[in-house]
């Protein structure tokens, strides 16, 4: 999920994508207070659900379709999924059934 540069840290962002993380982490946390020791932002300032095997979800804003949006980015086979769902209760909901796929080992389902 890298770019040329953040995309957190783009004036462009006018400072809310950070806000939008922070919330982002809220809602992961409320809904999964286990991730409070797993969960962490990488390099690009994505937050990152690291899975075994060195793997890991990632929650963060790219271009997409010309415009910054959240996107959920998660293992799939030999490559990865993106899903870009519409709201930041919608990216949690998305960053925690893709958690859970993976960790059961149940198929992602396709993108949307």
């Amino acid at each position: 999920m890298s770019s040329s540069g953040s995309i957190l840290a783009h004036p462009s962002s006018g400072g809310t994508a950070l806000g939008e993380r922070e919330r982002l982490r809220a809602l992961l946390l409320e809904r999964r207070p286990a991730l409070a020791g797993r969960l962490v932002a990488g390099p690009s300032g994505a937050l990152v659900i690291p899975l075994a095997g060195g793997a890991g979800i990632e929650i963060g804003r790219m271009r997409r379709r010309g415009a910054p949006r959240w996107v959920v980015v998660a293992p799939d086979g030999d490559g990865a999924r993106v899903c870009e769902p519409p709201t930041l209760s919608a990216v949690a909901r998305e960053a925690l059934r893709a958690l859970d796929r993976a960790e059961t080992g149940r198929p992602l389902r396709a993108v949307r």
